[in-house]
C-alpha cells in the first residue's frame, strides 16, 4: 500500500475506533470500514491544472438492510459526524474538499449481514472550485447536467445521459424496476433549466427523496430516491458514474418507448388497481 494511502487508512480508522464507535458498534468492522473509505477517497483524487488534488464530497455506504435499520435505532448523527471525519481526514491528507462531504446510507439486501460497501464521486467537477463558471452556464433548458447517473442499490448504475427518463415496471420504462409495489409508470425525470427534476407520476405506493414524499422534486448530488424497495442515489461527476458499479442492463429487451411526456389528469392507465 502506498503511504498517503495507508496514512488515510490511519486517520479514518482512528476516527472510527474513536467517536463513532458507538453509533457503529462491534458489529461493524473498523479497519474494514477505514480501508473501503480510505481506498474509494483515493481513488477518486481528481487534480485540478494547478497540481492541486480534490477528494470526492459524495460517498455511498452500502449494507444489508437490517443493518441500517440497527445504526439508525441507535440514535446519534452517524452520517454528519461521518461526513465531519472524512472532511478532516482529507484535509489532513493534503485533499481539497469544494464542499463538506455528504454520507449516503444505501441498502442492498444480496449483502452478507454487517458487510458494507463503499463508493465515491464528486458532486460537480472539481475545475468549478478554481476557476469560475460563466454565469450563463446551467441556464440553457435542455442541457444535461454534466456527469448525472443513478446508482442502483448500491451496486448497479444507470447514465443520465437523455432529457427524459421514465421509471417504472412497465417494459417501455428506460429504467424498469422489477416490484409488484412500483406502478407500471411511476416516476420520470426530466431535465429543466440545466437540472433534472424528478416527478412522481401519480404512483400507488408514492415517490420519497431522502425520506420525504414527494411530487415534484429538483436533485442535488447525494439525494436518495425511494421507489418501493429500490434505493437510487443520484450522482453527478464529469468522469462519469463510479467505476466500481457495473452499469444497469434492463431485465428483458426493452418495448419502443411510447409518450414521454409527463401526463396530466387521469392516470388510471398506469396504476395498479
Amino acid at each position: 500500500m502506498n503511504e498517503p494511502l495507508a496514512q488515510l487508512e490511519r486517520q479514518l480508522e482512528l476516527l472510527i475506533e474513536g467517536s463513532l464507535a458507538r453509533l457503529l458498534g462491534a458489529e461493524l468492522s473498523s479497519a474494514d470500514v477505514a480501508a473501503q473509505l480510505a481506498r474509494s477517497m483515493h481513488d477518486g483524487v481528481r487534480t485540478d491544472p494547478q497540481g492541486q488534488p480534490h477528494a470526492p464530497d459524495q460517498y455511498a455506504l452500502t449494507l444489508h438492510p437490517t443493518d441500517i435499520e440497527v445504526l439508525l435505532e441507535r440514535g446519534g448523527n452517524l452520517q454528519v459526524d461521518m461526513g465531519k471525519g472524512v472532511m478532516e481526514a482529507a484535509r489532513a491528507s493534503g485533499y481539497r474538499l469544494g464542499r463538506e462531504p455528504h454520507i449516503t446510507l444505501a441498502v442492498d439486501p444480496t449483502l452478507p449481514r454487517w458487510q458494507v460497501r463503499v463508493i465515491a464521486w464528486h458532486s460537480s467537477n472539481p475545475l468549478e472550485f478554481t476557476q469560475a463558471m460563466p454565469q450563463s452556464s446551467d441556464s440553457q433548458p435542455g442541457r444535461l447536467p454534466v456527469g448525472a447517473f443513478l446508482i442502483i442499490d448500491g451496486k448497479r448504475h444507470f447514465p443520465l445521459d437523455r432529457p427524459v427518463v421514465n421509471i417504472g415496471r412497465r417494459l417501455d420504462n428506460q429504467l424498469i424496476l422489477e416490484d409488484g409495489h412500483v406502478s407500471r409508470t411511476h416516476a420520470q425525470l426530466r431535465v429543466r433549466e440545466g437540472r433534472f427534476v424528478l416527478f412522481d407520476l401519480g404512483s400507488t405506493s408514492g415517490t420519497r427523496v431522502n425520506g420525504r414524499p414527494v411530487k415534484q422534486h429538483v436533485l442535488q448530488a447525494g439525494d436518495v430516491i425511494s421507489i418501493a424497495a429500490a434505493r437510487l442515489v443520484y450522482g453527478e461527476d464529469p468522469g462519469g458514474p463510479p467505476e466500481a458499479t457495473p452499469a444497469y442492463r434492463p431485465p428483458f429487451p426493452p418495448k419502443p418507448a411510447g409518450d414521454q411526456r409527463t401526463r396530466a389528469g387521469n392516470w388510471d392507465d398506469d396504476l395498479d388497481v
